[in-house]
């Protein structure tokens, strides 16, 4: 049986912890339509500090026997940054593949449109679940679909303003708290309504099929 290791790359601690929920649950789903069943582990093996391409290549390919893939996270931003995230994030995996021949497939590059807070936003059921708020989730100034929340220019901002109308304005806001559970609840039909992840999607399967995993 594979036990396939990953390692990671994420831009700051929030994105951690919903990557790290999103991450293994989406290998899980979909090698278990396969025949092989590999191990998914449910955290990284190395998390890389953020730095530069030419720093992370270097101590990706310093460990690399310790892992299969590896999940680079960027986000896109606004629309200056947006027409360069592929070559940006690209340049981590191209650097990895210059000093240590690491393959492209296994170098995955995490893109959601504009901000992670965008694939949050695709199932709206999920953070109110989460909130446990029994109102609608256009009441509190939720996307309507996940095409809708990958248009809006400033998701972390919709968010937080729909957790402050649930929970208060008084009360301090950590998002890093509840990202882990919407995570957890997030329906895989409603993400995949999102055309960045459904992109980021077929990366995963392109690299658990280069291992043999599919």
């Amino acid at each position: 049986m594979t036990y396939v290791a990953w390692a990671v790359l994420y831009e700051g601690d929030t994105d951690a912890a919903y990557y790290n929920v999103l991450i293994p649950r989406l290998m899980e789903d979909l090698v278990v339509a396969g025949t092989k069943l590999p191990s998914i582990p449910q955290l990284p093996a190395i998390r890389f500090k953020r730095a530069g391409p030419e720093d992370v290549a270097k101590e990706a390919c310093a460990t690399s026997d310790s892992f299969f893939l590896v999940f680079i996270h960027a986000d896109t931003g606004g629309r200056a940054l947006e027409r360069g995230i592929e070559q940006r994030s690209t340049a981590y995996c191209e650097e990895m593949r210059r000093l240590c021949e690491w393959p492209t497939d296994r170098c995955i590059v995490i893109a959601p449109r504009h901000e992670t807070e965008a694939w949050i936003l695709a199932d709206p059921a999920a953070i109110t679940a989460t909130l446990g708020y029994t109102g609608t989730a256009a009441s509190i100034g939720l996307p309507a679909s996940p095409a809708a929340a990958e248009r809006l220019p400033d998701p972390k901002a919709t968010l937080q303003q729909a957790v402050a109308q649930v929970r208060g304005r008084r009360r301090p806001i950590d998002l890093a708290q509840i990202f882990p559970a919407i995570a957890q609840r997030q329906s895989f039909a409603e993400l995949r309504r999102s055309a960045s992840f459904r992109a980021f999607e077929e990366r995963v399967r392109v690299a658990l099929n280069d291992l043999g995993c599919l």
